[in-house]
């Protein structure tokens, strides 16, 4: 039996994703702001000693479920052709899957501060993992290419959500593609090439 399969880490991701469905599910219910931990507990079915062993307060709950998001981005096949195009495919599907919460989050005027932390939480965490694969730094760029990605990504997400989340993912990822990939390839394999050479 792998680290991964142990059942003691079989029970820590299933706490998790069990307080993440929670924070989900009170977000169609009630502002982030008015969200506390007791009512995740009860939603989630866990103690508060499960949910402080795993998360300090629900901001640090709500940058895991982002930290989720940004493997599904970052774990798509980088030697392939078309890979950023395929790795948007994976967002906009998880997106469309999650099409109900995520409408709230994004749309629903209560939960501007929530959706305002989300934004900032996964650009910071965008701009970490590029630090982490660009070893020739990049300083103030990165993070304004950070930021650059992220308004663009979510300001299409909320309005692709508006329309009930058509076109299709597929169709809206090559969309995507073509707008930011010329002049942004985001999966680490790919940076020294589309960020190494100089400015022209």
């Amino acid at each position: 039996m792998t680290e991964r399969t142990k059942p003691e880490d079989l029970r820590v991701q299933r706490s998790r994703a069990l307080l993440l469905q929670a924070l989900v599910s009170l977000l169609n219910e009630k502002p982030f702001d008015e969200i506390r931990v007791t009512d995740l507990c009860a939603r989630a079915g866990v103690h508060r000693s499960t949910f402080y062993a795993h998360f300090t307060d629900k901001l640090h709950l709500l940058t895991y479920g982002i930290r989720e998001l940004m493997d599904i981005l970052i774990e798509a096949p980088s030697q392939e052709p078309g890979h950023f195009q395929h790795a948007m495919y994976r967002v906009f599907k998880y997106f469309k899957l999650h099409q109900q919460e995520y409408t709230l989050l994004f749309l629903n005027p209560q939960n501007a501060a929530a959706k305002d932390l989300f934004l900032k939480e996964f650009s910071r965490c965008l701009e970490q993992t590029l630090r982490q694969h660009h070893p020739q730094g990049g300083g103030e760029d990165l993070r304004a290419r950070s930021l650059f990605f992220t308004g663009g990504l979510f300001m299409v997400m909320a309005w692709w959500l508006e329309h009930g989340a058509q076109p299709a993912p597929r169709e809206m990822a090559r969309r995507f593609a073509g707008m930011v990939s010329p002049g942004f390839t985001l999966l680490p394999r790919s940076l020294p090439d589309a960020w190494g050479g100089s400015a022209g």
